[in-house]
């Protein structure tokens, strides 16, 4: 089984987990519902072409795509939107929809692009699920696999570079955000712990325990204890995107349009979130060649530094920490995907923790 096939059918796995028990019809009475709610909403209310997203996004939210026709403050309104939605069957232990939402529209105001968020189902009254709406902003994502197909791989070598590039000075737009300024302080209460990685390796460790996988548990404690030891003190504190592949990137041409799936956000370090695609790409791409014109780990890292005039610093330990999140993901998909489903991805699923175990004892850490 190639990347594509692995990266796609990975994606379809999810969404049928999202959408099991529903249909598009019944999200539309639904939808129309949260929108007759809204005060500044008349009728007639119309919501059409309910459907599911693209193969390289949504990967832990529900994610649909629609359309709404409505009359708000006595003017006639058509627009493309997307919902996102606490799934019934999570990948993770912990989901706060009101969170993202506040998260976007926070961000609204600064140079990171993101879609517009419209109305929030905080607790589920209308959507049967909690869940917000945002507005559609033009563009493509690239799939998981991107180095074999899709918009980057299709795209010329030059274009190839401009994207990259487009890429990294959205990382840097994001690490320049006034966290503080925007009131996302409540960032630092995801999980407990005095120190940023700390808190964000507790979270994972508790969606670790929450698999009850007690083979990866063993192997992740001694990887968890080893990353607090030894988190370094001389940091900058950033707001992380903390889902920083290209699938979660819009682009229309080389530009990017939009910055999606907020739900993985913490506060940490730039390295984190320079690292993320390098440590993934090594989990689902592991061997496949780098596309004429992108950009390789040393040259993203070479760019970013350049870009933001920012050296970036220890890379090892960031590498590690990265790995360890993106190992205890593989691990919560074992236990959310059926046995039929592991059969065929388990040899991809178990590669994160091993990544993660070998440059863990790389760096002296004891793993029974």
């Amino acid at each position: 089984m190639n990347a594509d096939q692995i990266s796609s059918g990975i994606v379809e796995h999810s969404r049928q987990a999202r959408l099991s028990g529903t249909s598009p019809e019944l999200w539309t009475t639904r939808l129309e519902a949260l929108i007759a709610a809204q005060p500044e909403v008349t009728g007639p209310i119309r919501v059409r072409d309910v459907k599911p997203v693209a193969e390289a996004a949504g990967g832990s939210n529900g994610t649909l795509l629609f359309r709404a026709s409505y009359r708000a403050d006595g003017q006639p309104v058509e627009k493309a939107l997307v919902l996102r939605f606490l799934p019934t069957s999570g990948l993770f232990h912990h989901y706060d929809v009101k969170e993202q939402f506040d998260l976007q529209r926070s961000l609204g105001s600064t140079s990171v692009p993101v879609a517009s968020q419209v109305w929030l189902d905080e607790e589920g009254e209308y959507l049967e699920r909690p869940g917000y709406v945002m507005e559609r902003v033009e563009g493509a994502s690239s799939p998981m696999a991107w180095m074999t197909s899709g918009i980057i791989h299709d795209a010329s070598p030059s274009d190839r570079r401009e994207m990259s590039l487009a890429y990294l000075s959205a990382l840097a737009n994001i690490h320049a955000v006034d966290w503080k300024a925007l009131g996302l302080d409540w960032l630092e209460k995801r999980a407990p712990g005095a120190r940023p990685i700390e808190r964000e390796a507790n979270w994972y460790w508790d969606a670790l325990v929450w698999s009850e996988n007690a083979e990866y548990i063993q192997m992740f404690e001694p990887i968890r204890k080893w990353l607090i030891v030894n988190e370094p003190d001389d940091v900058e504190l950033v707001l992380c995107h903390g889902d920083a592949n290209y699938g979660n990137y819009l682009f229309r041409g080389t530009t990017i349009t939009a910055v999606l799936d907020w739900e993985m956000s913490f506060l940490g370090t730039r390295e984190c979130d320079v690292a993320f695609m390098h440590i993934g790409d090594q989990i689902l791409l592991d061997g496949v060649p780098m596309p004429e014109g992108s950009l390789t780990y040393e040259e993203r890292k070479t760019e970013y530094e350049r870009i933001t005039g920012y050296k970036l610093r220890h890379l090892e330990y960031f590498e590690l920490f990265v790995a360890y999140r993106l190992g205890i993901i593989n691990v919560l998909a074992m236990k959310h995907f059926p046995p039929e489903v592991l059969e065929s991805f388990g040899p991809v699923m178990r590669r994160g923790p091993d990544i993660c175990r070998a440059r863990a004892e790389a760096l002296g850490v004891s793993i029974p």
